[in-house]
């Protein structure tokens, strides 16, 4: 089963997916290329929540919307985060989980990366 498929399978909440000229829009805002497996996730659920899980995207308002957290934290972090999308804020110790344009996830916490896992289709598949 493909990732698209687990997700519609299990118990997370999707939203109303979107369309590729509002990714190319949101690319244009944020400076860089979304993975092609995020990219896939947003058009068809645009977000998602697996249980207290919130995975940032589009078509969302607020904290939810990828691109207004993404500014927001670069902004933060003085160009720390230049070149990753930060999709998802753990709320606990400044903690987030962010991706680059390779598919690679990361934990950024103070200036620092960790590598966690090489796709955000794996990563979001751990969260089910």
């Amino acid at each position: 089963m493909n990732y698209l498929a687990e997700i519609k399978s299990s118990d997370a909440e999707t939203f109303s997916g979107v369309s590729e000229a509002e990714v190319q829009q949101a690319e244009k805002r944020v400076g860089m290329t979304f993975p092609e497996t995020y990219r896939a996730i947003i058009k068809e659920f645009g977000s998602l929540e697996v249980g207290s899980d919130e995975i940032f995207g589009l078509g969302v308002e607020g904290y939810l919307n990828v691109v207004e957290t993404t500014l927001k934290e670069r902004q933060i972090a003085e160009g720390r985060l230049d070149g990753y999308l930060v999709i998802q804020n753990l709320g606990t110790e400044g903690i987030l989980i962010v991706v680059d344009e390779q598919d690679r996830v990361f934990e950024y916490q103070l200036g620092e990366f960790r590598n966690l896992l090489s796709t955000t289709a794996e990563y979001i598949k751990g969260l089910l």
